[in-house]
């Protein structure tokens, strides 16, 4: 059972949850964009960035979630 499961969040808790939140809807429709292949209109550089951003919201999410955990 974790601290969460029966503990009233602070405000300041309860906006880092509603930004890990946030950030998981745009992290998976990032993905999904990503698992769809390189359009045409998006060129190397870019879709190599649009990777690296992936990787990123990948990595601030679980920062975000082991935070949670702590609460």
């Amino acid at each position: 059972m974790s601290n969460s499961e029966h503990k009233v969040l602070q405000p300041h808790e309860q906006r880092v949850v509603e930004e890990r939140d946030q950030l998981k809807d745009r992290l998976d429709k990032l993905r999904d964009f990503l698992q769809k292949g390189q359009p045409k209109f998006i060129d190397e550089k870019n879709w190599a960035l649009l990777n690296e951003q992936c990787d990123a919201m990948n990595w601030y999410y679980t920062i975000l979630d082991s935070r949670i955990e702590l609460f």
